[in-house]
């Protein structure tokens, strides 16, 4: 029997068990033929590949990615470093030292910069942006893609004006009614937003083949663009240049796209979209919504107030009545469309369990998948309701140790016994999806694994004040394939077994021999996507 890739280990993960075992996963095309103890003198093959003890497993499922802003962060068009910034000052400085290096560009772009890094200091404005900045736009988005600081050019080039009243979130300013410099939200920053992604088609394309080179070196072979495009011009141009590089053979990463859910009931557009992008590789998988925004800025809605700002529940949020919300997820659903709301504070979540349940009444059970992003705070009367309603609970463990413990200034130590609540979500029956909401964190899949079956920062700390929402490595390894599978609502990948998509990472040791503090400093060696080597790292 002809087979076209053998690969060989004594340490085999196939995402179906949870302990390894040893054998071979044999590949014809882009299908797995076979997988475990087989003979091998059955088959004829050119390519043996014998990797020991070191871990074969499915590729790596990213859940939640915000795929263009993320190829635009990674293509040095974009001042990244401030993440690395510890004050407003350091991040302006290194602002003006990435300008410097590029004077050719027309507009300066920057991503990464979060209250949190800098000791909780207040919010920046325009002002000390304008002071460095006379003659150029400059647009910094916080690590969270939640918050844009702009100058005075940016403003005036977005057309941000002081009478702008989204929906959703806010424009900030000044206690006498001047623009601040601050967009809160997507609805608010959607303008400038726009002008961020203003690079021309063979600018993207270039973008995107260097991306999606990283993406293969770190094993993942699923992802998404989880930022809710409308149905306009630019969302469609971005869609036609990844079509064109699939019809070439060059996209190497199965891409799921979600679109607009808020302010819809009619989802005509979304549905076309649909057929057109309907393959293996690049598919419209459904729509996306927001209930809240972060906890950082107060746009996280709680249930109870914060604890460090007891006049609020959540500034702006939700910006849409429940009543509205409920006819957008229930008409989705009806049109065969899974929905993918972001949820942060406890209260968003709750709110979304229950236009859930609303759907569920209307439509009955509708064959689509429905998912919770993020679910950093959680009220524990709601874990039970992921199971009962089959909801996804899609989730970023990494961002624990991003939080840096702020929720408990926010929200008490109380409720944040309740953040994350990875283990507590398995033990009522959910099932995970684990990703990174890239370029918020890197694609690299070993940190956000350590962080979950650890509870710890990178120096063996402890990331937050609940250690018993530890989980083991076989089933934070199963959140990161076939968990986040499911919430693109694909039985086809996430899985080695046979007859499924040819998806595989090789690891370059035996993690479930490994001690949990090596885990972060595993590398991938080999990526193979839809039965094709796309990473060879040895």
């Amino acid at each position: 029997m002809k087979a076209d890739l053998i690969l060989k280990s004594r340490t085999i993960f196939t995402g179906i068990d949870d302990a390894p075992i040893s054998g071979s996963v044999i590949i014809k095309g882009n299908r797995i033929l076979a997988v475990g103890k087989t003979d091998l003198s059955q088959y004829d093959c050119d390519m043996v590949l014998d990797y020991g003890d070191k871990l074969i497993l499915p590729g790596f499922v990213d859940a939640h990615v915000h795929y263009f802003l993320g190829a635009i962060a990674e293509s040095g068009r974009m001042c990244t470093e401030i993440a690395k910034s510890v004050s407003e000052e350091e991040c302006l400085r290194m602002v003006k030292a990435f300008a410097d290096r590029h004077p050719e560009e027309k507009r300066i772009l920057g991503m990464g910069w979060f209250p949190a890094n800098w000791n909780d200091a207040p919010l920046p404005d325009k002002r000390s942006l304008d002071a460095i900045f006379t003659d150029k736009p400059v647009y910094l988005i916080s690590a969270d893609v939640h918050t844009f600081w702009l100058n005075s050019r940016a403003l005036e080039e977005a057309g941000i004006t002081e009478d702008m009243r989204p929906r959703s979130g806010s424009v900030g300013k000044f206690d006498n009614g001047e623009l601040s410099g601050l967009l809160f939200e997507p609805e608010a920053f959607g303008p400038a937003m726009a002008k961020v992604m203003d690079f021309d088609a063979q600018e993207m394309k270039q973008f995107h083949k260097a991306f999606l080179s990283h993406i293969n070196t770190c094993g993942v072979t699923s992802i998404s663009e989880m930022s809710a495009d409308d149905y306009n011009e630019t969302a469609y141009r971005n869609y036609a240049i990844i079509k064109e590089m699939e019809e070439a053979g060059e996209l190497t990463c199965r891409l799921h796209l979600y679109t607009r859910l808020d302010g819809y009931t009619d989802f005509e557009n979304a549905k076309k979209l649909q057929a057109r992008y309907c393959s293996e590789k690049l598919r419209l998988s459904g729509v996306k919504g927001f209930l809240d925004g972060v906890t950082s800025t107060y746009t996280g809605l709680l249930l109870e107030p914060y604890s460090d700002r007891p006049q609020t529940c959540g500034e702006g949020v939700p910006g849409t009545p429940f009543g509205e919300n409920q006819a957008s997820v229930t008409a989705a659903n009806k049109a065969g469309l899974g929905v993918r709301l972001h949820c942060i504070g406890d209260g968003a979540v709750r709110m979304a369990l229950d236009l859930y349940e609303g759907s569920l009444k209307a439509n009955g059970y509708h064959g689509q998948v429905n998912s919770i992003e993020h679910i950093e705070s959680i009220h524990p009367q709601d874990l039970p309701r992921f199971a009962r309603l089959g909801v996804i609970p899609s989730m970023q463990p990494y961002h624990l140790v991003l939080d840096q413990n702020e929720k408990i200034s926010r929200v008490g130590k109380a409720r944040c016994r309740w953040e994350w609540p990875h283990r507590s979500i398995l033990d009522q029956g959910g099932q995970l999806a684990f990703g990174t909401d890239y370029p918020v964190v890197d694609f690299n899949p070993f940190p956000s694994i350590y962080a979950a079956v650890t509870r710890m920062d990178e120096q063996g700390q402890p990331a937050g004040v609940n250690p018993q929402e530890r989980i083991s490595l076989a089933e934070a390894l199963k959140a990161y394939t076939s968990g986040a599978a499911r919430a693109y609502g694909r039985e086809d990948i996430g899985v080695l077994q046979e007859g499924k998509l040819a998806d595989l990472a090789v690891v370059d040791r035996n993690l479930f021999a490994a001690g949990a503090s090596e885990i972060k400093d595993a590398s991938v060696v080999l990526t193979v996507m839809d039965g094709k080597i796309v990473y060879s790292g040895i």
